[in-house]
């Protein structure tokens, strides 16, 4: 495998839902999340409905950069590792969000707990506990740079959108805001400096009477 350790953990759990279970392939795992979550299309595909979900007042930042996103609701549903030879089923949490994502699900560190899952990126597997012994998913690097190349293009998609919104907002406030009118400027004869007509010439030297400089002061000002 190029590059050990540069590509992401996706690997194939199996969800259940009351209505449909699902084998999903893009699920990635992250023991950098607090916690786990479903996508839009992740929910469709289970047939869960709004009314199946539960409240929650989960904010949580990271899927896209400078952006924050509350979910709609959250669900408890069973996740199975493994085959049917020898599997592992345990119930999680999941936080449910309306965004369209490169990955069907996401299991951070609560559902690698619930496991005892030790995840190994240099090659790209996960060991947990099985009834039966050890058991080993493998992920392939080919499926992580597809999902990361997707998941790029699905950002950078939604960071435009969002900065589109913030500006309209701006253009909006400012068509709403009244005008400032400008205030007119004064005419020039009137804001310009004029001399007092009731002016007289002073010498600047009286003892030096060839002096040819002076100063030009009012008539109305006292002697001293």
């Amino acid at each position: 495998m190029p590059n050990p350790g540069g590509y992401a953990l996706v690997l194939n759990p199996t969800i259940v839902a009351p209505r449909r279970t699902c084998k999903f392939s893009r699920v990635l795992i992250d023991d950098g999340s607090s916690i786990n979550i479903l996508y839009r299309n992740t929910i469709t595909k289970l047939g869960l409905e709004a009314k199946d979900l539960e409240p929650t007042q989960t904010i949580f930042h990271g899927i896209v950069p400078s952006i924050s996103c509350s979910p709609t609701g959250r669900v408890q549903l069973d996740v199975l590792f493994g085959n049917s030879d020898h599997f592992r089923r345990e119930p999680l949490w999941f936080e449910v969000v309306d965004l369209s994502n490169a990955y069907h699900a996401l299991l951070g560190r609560p559902a690698l707990a619930k496991f005892m899952a030790v995840p190994h990126y240099t090659y790209l597997k996960m060991k947990l506990s099985g009834p039966k012994g050890l058991i080993t998913i493998t992920g392939d690097y080919r499926k992580s740079l597809e999902c990361a190349r997707h998941g790029t293009k699905l950002a950078e998609s939604l960071v435009i959108a969002e900065e589109r919104r913030k500006l309209n907002r701006i253009v909006a406030l400012a068509s709403e805001m009244p005008a400032v009118p400008i205030p007119a400027e004064e005419p020039t004869d009137e804001a310009s400096f004029k001399p007092s007509k009731e002016t007289k010439k002073v010498k600047l030297n009286l003892d030096a009477p060839s002096c040819s400089k002076y100063v030009v002061v009012g008539t109305r000002l006292d002697s001293k």
